[in-house]
């Protein structure tokens, strides 16, 4: 599915991705369009929890793991 220039493939359930067709016809719109709408809910659901998560590591000092390794997965520079 494309998402304003971005390309993202997701691979679900086939019972999931029944529901989903389910739901698009229901709504009277493409299952590709539905799907975004549904995915990026879920990722500013999960954004949410994690921005409040970051908020509090840096409140007690404590830095966000890709940036104390510089984002190669290895310990501190």
């Amino acid at each position: 599915m494309s998402l304003r220039g971005r390309e993202v493939r997701a691979f679900i359930d086939p019972e999931m991705h029944e529901k989903l067709a389910i739901m698009a016809e229901h709504k009277d719109t493409q299952i590709a369009e539905l799907a975004a709408r549904l995915l990026e809910k879920a990722i500013a659901a999960e954004w949410h929890e994690v921005s409040i998560l970051l908020d509090r590591s840096t409140r007690l000092g404590k830095r966000w793991k890709a940036v104390e390794s510089n984002g190669d997965g290895g310990g501190k520079a």
